[in-house]
């Protein structure tokens, strides 16, 4: 009888929790599908961050200039690089393991942002965090902007805690940073 009346407990809390965030969000003003991905972000005139293309998104992008995608997601849409090289956009999967992320993902995103430095990119994982993330990291470590103006972006879109919170401070504790950190991302292991 406990496990049936915790059940419907839980059940009735979590749609109550969405439902009421979902409200929230629509009263600030704040939609997650705004712009051609999810939890759209413009960096710079070159650089943007996204989550999954929601509806006409791969047209806006196209129209916007982007012409190369790096895609973090460790599961893209099959046809990912097809849609894309129909429209002249190169697609870059560098498969980033949501609940692992390691320091040779860095390496290989480094590279691949180094490599289209005077292109158009599109930084683009499921929801923005892996994109977001690594994107904050390269800029600091390889571009060298301070590290309060990456943060803001960052923090545009989500303030990493947990597992990624430790991966991003153990990739800024790896390399040395021309500007130290303000403050180090918040978070445990989970």
């Amino acid at each position: 009888m406990r496990i049936i009346t915790k059940a419907i407990i839980f059940a009735i809390t979590i749609p109550a929790i969405a439902s009421s965030a979902y409200v929230a969000a629509q009263v600030q003003g704040d939609d997650a599908h705004t712009g051609p991905t999810m939890n759209h972000h413009r960096v710079d005139e070159r650089l943007s961050t996204g989550g999954h293309f929601v509806e006409g998104g791969l047209a806006a992008i196209h129209e916007q200039g982007i012409r190369v995608v790096i895609d973090l997601r460790d599961k893209p849409p099959a046809n990912q690089k097809q849609r894309l090289a129909e429209l002249g956009i190169e697609w870059i999967n560098i498969p980033v393991v949501w609940a692992s992320p390691e320091k040779v993902d860095f390496e290989r995103f480094s590279d691949a942002m180094s490599k289209h430095a005077a292109d158009n990119v599109l930084v683009q994982c499921q929801a923005n965090y892996r994109a977001s993330a690594m994107t904050y990291l390269y800029r600091v470590l390889e571009q060298q902007i301070p590290e309060a103006e990456a943060r803001k972006d960052l923090l545009a879109v989500w303030e990493p805690s947990g597992r990624w919170a430790t991966y991003m401070n153990e990739i800024l504790g790896s390399v040395p940073v021309a500007e130290p950190a303000t403050e180090r991302l918040a978070g445990e292991d989970d």
